[in-house]
Formats: structure tokens, C-alpha cells, sequence
């Protein structure tokens, strides 16, 4: 199988190559790197399409690629494809489907926050629709050379696919052995400075979600995995704050990490669809993303 990496002159598209690098070096899958033009004709518009107008926009593609080539490193193999096509995401997604891709690639909008995740247009579209796993780079992500995937962390939120989300997540840390584990983030408001509440009551509140959390854990994943179940049980860490990105940043990140994010319950079979709580723990991420799809319908 090949990883297919949505490769533009931005820093989006230098972002999403240094994430498809890890992932090849992790796998020992190699990359398809590809630039998408968008036409006229293969928006059914034959008439205003001609070799004089084509031609260029592949001359202009083949060019793009060549930045790709040059900035990637030589230990990760490689092709490069310009692909024509009526929309970006229409492109990558048909071109997925044609080499058979094991995950799609990409980076983050130039809007975002450096260091975040962020979605654009392409981007947007891309994680709400694709049948296969998105991953997805922070804005300037640059790993340490030769960099590997070390620890997959499965983002757990008590939602029914966590079985789903949570076997996929080990399934490829195991393919690339790397490290397990299970967080969950509490957010809660600010702590009063002239309240009532002991801090010994509200330690015993955040003992109290992280029994809970555990439980829906063990009993979720443990209905398909027993063992696998208990495994995350005993690893799941718990980030505490006011905010999202508080809560995220309460717990500890290094080089190599992937933080797996699965769909909302009410995805449709095959696909990702972002809950609101998804959204907020994706676009708070300090490391790259994976997108588990849906399970595809019986």
C-alpha cells in the first residue's frame, strides 16, 4: 500500500510531507505526492479545455513537485503525480481509491495558529468525507530528522466507537512499535480564589472522572477487546484545565507522538464526521492528528 500526500507550495503542503515522512519511515510504506490542478473539463466544461490551457497548469504542477522532490528526504521512498480533476478533494480521494491508499496526508491552512491544527476549504472537506484514515499536521510541523512515530494516544471521550477507534489505534502501533495509551480531558471553569470548595474536594472531583472515565473505558473497548481494554485502562492519563487547549497542554507531548481521534456517533458508515468535541481536541492539538473513519455499515 502507499500514503498519498496532498502536496502544495505552501507551508501546508512542507508540513504535510514531513508528516507523510514519519509515517513512511514508521510503516515502510512508501509516499504518492501529489499536486491537484482543477479544470474546466473535468468539471464536464470539454469546450473550454484545450492543450493550451492544460498545458500549462500540469507545467505549473510538475514545478510544485519539484519543491516536494527536493525537500524530501532520500531514506523515504517516493513518486510524484499531478492529478487533474474537478475539485482538490475529488482529486485526492480518486486518486486514493486508484493506488489503494492506506491513509491520506495533509497539512494545515495558513490561517491557523503556528503549531495548530487548522482547517481550510480542501482540508475541511477532505476529514468529513474521506472513506480511509486523514491525518493531519499542525501548522510548521517540523520533526527531528529521521523522526518515527514513538507513542500513538488514543483521544477518548466515552463515545460508542471508542471500541473501533481503539483497535485501529492499536492495531497500527503495534505495525510500527510504537507505545499505547488512552487520555481524556476534563474541562472544567476556573478554580474560585475566595470559594468554599477545599482543594481536597476538588482533587476528589477529578479522582472521581478519572474512576469514571476508566469504567466507560474498560466496559466500551472491553466488549470487543478485554485485554486491549485493560491495557488502556491501566495507561489512561487524564488532562485537566479550563479550556480545551489547557486541558490538552496538561498533558505531556514529545517528538513522535499521533494523537487518534475517532468520528462522531453519528457518522455515516465508512466516513469522519467531527463532533464538537473532536473539533476542539483536533484544532487544540499540539502533534499531528489521525482521523479513524467510521466502521463501514454491515
Amino acid at each position: 500500500m502507499t500514503i498519498v500526500v496532498a502536496f502544495t507550495a505552501q507551508d501546508s503542503g512542507t508540513s504535510a510531507l514531513e508528516l507523510a515522512a514519519v509515517l513512511s519511515r514508521s510503516t515502510g510504506e512508501p509516499l504518492t505526492v501529489a499536486v491537484v490542478v482543477t479544470t474546466p473539463q473535468a468539471a464536464g466544461a470539454v469546450e473550454f479545455v484545450d492543450g493550451n490551457y492544460l498545458g500549462p497548469l500540469r507545467a505549473w504542477g510538475e514545478s510544485v513537485l519539484e519543491q516536494a522532490r527536493e525537500s524530501l528526504p532520500p531514506d523515504v521512498r517516493s513518486s510524484f503525480v499531478v492529478r487533474a480533476a474537478s475539485s482538490i478533494p475529488a482529486g485526492l480521494l480518486d486518486l486514493a481509491a486508484e493506488v489503494g491508499a492506506s491513509a491520506l496526508v495533509l497539512g494545515s491552512s495558513s490561517k491557523g495558529a503556528l503549531g495548530r491544527i487548522s482547517f481550510g476549504s480542501v482540508t475541511d472537506r477532505l476529514a468529513h468525507s474521506a472513506p480511509l484514515p486523514v491525518l493531519l499536521a499542525p501548522r510548521g510541523y517540523r520533526p527531528a530528522p529521521g523522526s518515527r512515530l514513538r507513542r500513538v494516544t488514543i483521544g477518548f471521550g466515552g463515545s460508542s466507537g471508542a471500541a473501533h477507534v481503539a483497535t485501529a489505534a492499536a492495531g497500527l502501533a503495534a505495525s510500527v512499535g510504537a507505545s499505547l495509551r488512552a487520555v481524556s480531558f476534563a474541562v472544567r471553569p476556573p478554580k474560585r480564589l475566595y470559594g468554599s470548595v477545599e482543594e481536597a474536594a476538588d482533587d476528589l472531583v477529578v479522582d472521581r472522572w478519572l474512576a469514571r472515565t476508566t469504567s466507560a473505558l474498560r466496559a466500551q473497548v472491553g466488549a470487543l477487546d478485554a485485554a486491549l481494554a485493560e491495557r488502556l485502562a491501566r495507561s489512561l492519563v487524564v488532562g485537566e484545565g479550563v479550556s480545551w487547549s489547557a486541558a490538552i497542554w496538561d498533558v505531556e507531548w514529545s517528538d513522535g507522538d499521533l494523537l487518534v481521534v475517532g468520528p462522531s456517533s453519528s457518522a455515516p458508515a465508512a466516513r469522519f464526521f467531527l463532533g464538537s468535541r473532536a473539533s476542539k481536541i483536533v484544532r487544540s492539538s499540539p502533534v499531528p492528528v489521525y482521523l479513524v473513519p467510521a466502521p463501514r455499515g454491515g
